[in-house]
């Protein structure tokens, strides 16, 4: 049973096992990089996290609903657009800060990835779940950029560690932070509400106390939502109704998910040899958890169910694979423990080969795939997108006085007009592509290469009597082309 006081149980890893596992996550992060620092603010962090929270610094860390402007906001819970705001206050708004308010969520992350591993069941189960996480790519870029999922998945890697070990009142505070950073983090606090359930089955009326302790990130998700009806006019952001509404209910979409968490860099491997492994051979029956513990079964359900949770919500959401990020550690364990732990009927030696082969196969592959070319406008899956920086800001070097304003597509237009995104060292007049007039004046023309909308502007550029006059490309970035 799972009781709901924090000091419900004193079983805890050795302080040792957990400061090596943080160093070791630092040293990785420090070392396994896109690039430096100060690398310049990518996609929607340049136009969204960051303008938003320099907006927040700027306006004494107001973060009222209806104050803080909407095209910043876009409707979420403002934790984060506060922590962000306040470092901005202190430090400026220099790429490097930015980033380092995220990289310790990245090492957490990391650490606590193991250290649910290990405590569940067993150091190696640890080691491999971390180290496939590692080698994620998708986990990596996010780690590096200032967005609000990587607080989230570190935050939801300590709740289900905090649960896995007794910690409730822990588990449910950090499923309020959570959803106060985002709407999505309910998802990690209702998986942990599923784990109490497993963990309370007949426990008869002590269940009460757990569950509804359980039950108060939902209603701290709701005190935002009633904060926001009260200040800006509506419970829901309407743009993100309207997304809901917007996106059709197909059957295709129950399988939005997958392809990240099971599919991409080998994993589908990964989860095919879990299921072989579990097919092969039973675990050993595991230990009685200490009193005020929950059980395996507790927290593998609490894994599993954050999984469900994202699938069931983004079959109808707008989607963009770094949401599902908070699933993967929990998700990442339980492979690895149904390997590390099943194939039970081949020899020793097999077993040992079959289980290491899957695991390094598919770390050997996210790391394969750590700077490989992605597809157009999903450069932020791997550290392409630090080739695409370095790209735009090549092209930008390239223009002259007399090229503004530049007529381009998003995001060079945020990139081209606010130098302190890292990109250009004075404001350059750009036009939106997409709003411009059919008789707007423009100096120059800059197309990427790769966007849908190439043909267009390049067409554009031809009827204003243009000509391609330079193309810049680095690495495995789509080129720019510049028209003058």
């Amino acid at each position: 049973m799972l009781r709901a006081s924090s000091g419900a149980s004193r079983a805890q890893g050795p302080l040792t096992e957990v400061a090596l596992a943080l160093l070791a996550a630092v040293a990785w992060v420090a070392i396994v990089r896109p690039g430096p620092l100060d690398l310049a603010y990518f996609w929607d962090e340049a136009d969204v996290y960051v303008p938003g929270a320099r907006w927040v610094a700027e306006h004494g860390l107001d973060v009222t609903p209806g104050v803080f402007p909407d095209d910043y906001s876009r409707g979420h819970p403002p934790l984060f657009y506060l922590l962000a705001g306040a470092a901005f206050r202190l430090f400026g708004t220099d790429p490097a800060v930015g980033h380092l308010l995220v990289l310790p969520f990245t090492a957490l992350a990391l650490a606590c990835t193991y250290l649910l591993g290990a405590w569940t069941f067993s150091r190696p189960v640890g080691l491999a779940a971390a180290g496939l996480l590692a080698a994620t790519p998708l986990f990596l870029s996010i780690g590096n950029m200032m967005l609000p999922e990587m607080p989230l998945t570190a935050l939801s890697a300590l709740a289900l560690l905090c649960f896995a070990r007794g910690r409730l009142v822990w588990a449910v505070a950090l499923g309020v932070l959570m959803v106060w950073i985002k709407e999505t983090g309910i998802f990690t606090a209702a998986a942990i509400g599923v784990g109490v359930l497993v963990a309370q089955r007949g426990a008869g009326k002590r269940a009460v106390g757990p569950i509804a302790l359980a039950t108060v990130p939902l209603w701290a998700l709701g005190g935002f939502f009633a904060w926001q009806k009260l200040h800006a006019g509506y419970f829901v952001f309407p743009h993100h109704a309207n997304l809901f509404a917007d996106r059709p209910l197909e059957a295709a979409n129950v399988l939005t998910v997958v392809p990240s968490l099971l599919g991409w860099h080998l994993r589908w491997l990964l989860a095919a040899g879990a299921m072989a492994a579990i097919a092969l051979g039973r675990a050993p029956a595991a230990a009685r958890a200490p009193t005020g513990v929950p059980g395996r079964d507790a927290v593998i359900a609490a894994c599993l169910a954050l999984v469900l949770f994202n699938a069931i919500f983004f079959t109808k959401m707008f989607w963009l694979e770094r949401y599902a990020l908070p699933a993967h550690p929990g998700l990442l364990v339980l492979l690895c423990a149904a390997i590390l732990e099943g194939f039970g009927r081949l020899r020793p030696l097999a077993r040992a080969t079959a289980r290491w082969s899957l695991i390094g196969a598919a770390a050997l592959a996210g790391m394969l795939g750590l700077r490989a070319r992605t597809a157009s406008d999903t450069e932020e899956h791997s550290f392409a997108y630090a080739d695409v920086i370095a790209t735009h800001r090549d092209a930008f070097a390239a223009l002259a006085p007399g090229d503004a304003p530049v007529l381009t597509g998003w995001p060079m237009t945020v990139e081209l007009e606010e130098p302190y995104l890292g990109y250009v060292a004075a404001p350059v007049d750009a036009l939106n592509e997409r709003y411009a007039a059919d008789d707007a004046r423009f100096g120059a023309v800059l197309v990427n290469a790769g966007s849908w909308r190439a043909d267009e502007l390049r067409e554009r550029a031809r009827a204003a009597g243009m000509e391609l006059a330079r193309r810049s490309q680095v690495g495995v970035a789509p080129a720019l082309e510049l028209y003058r």
